[in-house]
């Protein structure tokens, strides 16, 4: 049997890279607040006032670079598959701007955990705008194509089966030298109901008359 197949090529993902550059800029922004910046893992959950000390502008203590890292790697986790892409994007920028709001409510950090300055909370809510609108981009250039008939390899292909007798027609035998008789038509072409002889009967009948005579 023959089977229509249809191919669906993948186009490109406009995710999985940018995805996976904001991941590996978190990750290494996190791995050197941790060497170079604040060290202090002090915290007064969920309302006190949380500091921290500065590097590279933003005020950061050992939490706020653990939530550096943490976002960073799983960004970078997903971003090999287009949909781990879409959904870590979509997760991560999703807690980065929760985090931003409650840094704001507070004034002085986050859930008192996490300290944070102006500029470290709008790096929070850029980085989380940044991811929400990654994971809305879909794949480019996909398309479906049809090849031509292939047969199915799962499924044997199956004989016809003839319903109709066939008929073969034989020719006759070339019977010339042996006078054998076919549906009443003799292969010396004599009548039907006649005796045929075979040459060899003939000759030895004709070697009597000739010994007869000389006799």
């Amino acid at each position: 049997m023959m089977a229509h197949k249809q191919r669906t090529q993948k186009g490109i993902s406009l995710v999985k890279g940018p995805v996976w550059l904001v991941g590996l800029a978190l990750l290494a922004y996190g791995i050197t607040a941790l060497i170079f910046g604040g060290h202090s893992f002090a915290q007064h959950a969920f309302t006190g006032a949380v500091h921290g000390k500065t590097w590279l502008g933003l005020e950061v203590n050992g939490w706020s670079g653990l939530l550096f890292v943490a976002a960073g790697l799983l960004l970078m986790l997903g971003a090999p598959l287009h949909w781990g892409a879409k959904g870590m994007s979509l997760l991560v920028g999703i807690a980065l701007v929760v985090v931003c709001l409650i840094a704001l409510a507070n004034h002085h950090g986050a859930v008192g955990v996490f300290a944070a300055n102006h500029l470290t909370e709008l790096v929070w809510a850029a980085a989380g705008a940044v991811l929400i609108m990654l994971s809305l981009l879909p794949r480019v250039g996909s398309r479906t194509r049809r090849p031509r008939d292939e047969p199915d390899e799962r499924r044997p292909a199956r004989r016809r089966v003839e319903t109709e007798p066939r008929i073969v027609e034989r020719e006759p035998p070339a019977d010339s030298t042996r006078g054998v008789e076919r549906q009443g038509y003799p292969a010396d072409g004599t009548l039907a109901g006649t005796r045929s002889v075979t040459p060899a009967a003939a000759a030895t009948v004709q070697n009597r008359e000739t010994t007869t005579e000389s006799d």
